[in-house]
């Protein structure tokens, strides 16, 4: 009788399924740690509801970073770029090889943030999924030494955005005071879904009056 074992196909099933397991492990996992730090941002009152910039008169907008992903070429799949453009030809592919986005990171001595000192971030999302499996959220937090403060997020999955079409998703996010100068201000995008989605014209500025 032939070894079944030694039969490439059987290798090849094997390994399909393996790399089916290892992604079903990663998305659990994925899902398990956002509820995670959900609680425990909770517990210790670090997790904010959604604040808006009320009245901009007098303020100056300095732009921080933008992320318009049309240098790069889309053909290429290690970019992880998709021919298709919020204001241009191309966007970034976010998936679970790929959950994050680029966005901010600058260190509050660079910053320099005020009393009234604001983030507002801005991007457009493209799905093709049911809106309530477009697991990504819009994030906006500090860090100081590893720990995230004042961690606030928009999900898109609850905007009750349309598939099918690019959706802008903005979040405005009052500095807080740092326990340390050498801690960080972040924005970004993380993918939590188990598909992909499209995310472009990535733009943040900061907000502050004189």
């Amino acid at each position: 009788m032939k070894n079944i074992a030694a039969h490439p196909y059987f290798r090849v099933s094997l390994s399909i399924a393996a790399a089916l397991v290892l992604l079903g492990l990663f998305v659990l996992w994925n899902d398990f740690d956002h509820a995670r730090r959900l609680k425990l941002s909770r517990e210790l009152g670090d997790i904010h509801e959604r604040e808006h910039i009320a009245d901009t008169a007098g303020a100056s907008f300095k732009r921080l970073a933008f992320y318009d992903f049309e240098s790069g070429n889309a053909a290429d799949t290690a970019s992880h770029l998709a021919a298709r453009g919020h204001g241009g030809r191309q966007s970034l592919e976010l998936s679970s090889r790929v959950p994050f986005s680029p966005g901010l990171w600058v260190r509050f001595k660079d910053l320099n943030p005020g009393d009234s000192t604001w983030i507002r971030a801005t991007g457009y999302v493209w799905f093709t999924c049911p809106p309530a499996e477009a697991k990504c959220s819009l994030v906006a937090t500090c860090n100081h030494k590893g720990v995230n403060f004042k961690y606030l997020f928009i999900a898109v999955e609850k905007e009750n955005f349309k598939p099918g079409q690019w959706n802008r998703v903005t979040i405005d996010y009052h500095v807080p005071q740092p326990p340390d100068r050498e801690d960080v201000v972040q924005a970004y995008f993380w993918y939590r879904g188990s598909g992909e989605m499209l995310v472009d014209d990535i733009d943040i500025e900061v907000v502050k009056w004189q």
